[in-house]
């Protein structure tokens, strides 16, 4: 599911997005709007165009890789729906990562109302790993003995 429909600017640390809401946009209730919680997904995948965007800088031929959203904490909702005709900026600002772990700032803005504020955590793995491969030594593994 794609939910941000532009990437606007980036820098090494950052990411601003944009989206439009209109009647159609997904999770939209009729004559109110997006709820704001999905604010916290436009966040997410506002995290996952600034991964894509700078692996492509570093090779042009990229394929983008898989990401999870962890979760997320400090969130603060200013309003209960986006309205619709509005245009959301997202921002998001790289504060931790180690390769495959990340908390990225992130807020969602309509014009300069601050609608929400969120800090989320997030997990990339590694290229050869999936969600169906475990990790090795995984403590869940059984045994028939």
């Amino acid at each position: 599911m794609l939910l941000i429909d532009r990437a606007v600017s980036a820098d090494e640390s950052t990411m601003t997005a944009e989206l439009d809401i209109t009647a159609n946009s997904m999770f939209c209730v009729p004559g109110k709007g997006v709820p704001s919680y999905v604010g916290i997904e436009y966040i997410a995948q506002t995290v996952a165009a600034y991964s894509g965007w700078r692996a492509r800088q570093a090779t042009q031929d990229t394929k983008p890789r898989i990401g999870y959203l962890l979760g997320s904490r400090k969130v603060t909702m200013l309003r209960d729906f986006f309205p619709i005709g509005s245009r959301l900026t997202m921002h998001i600002t790289n504060v931790f990562e180690d390769g495959e772990m990340g908390a990225f700032d992130g807020e969602v803005r309509l014009g300069e109302e601050m609608l929400v504020d969120a800090r989320i955590n997030v997990y990339q793995p590694k290229e050869n790993e999936t969600a169906s491969t475990p990790p090795v030594g995984n403590n869940q593994e059984t045994s028939d003995q």
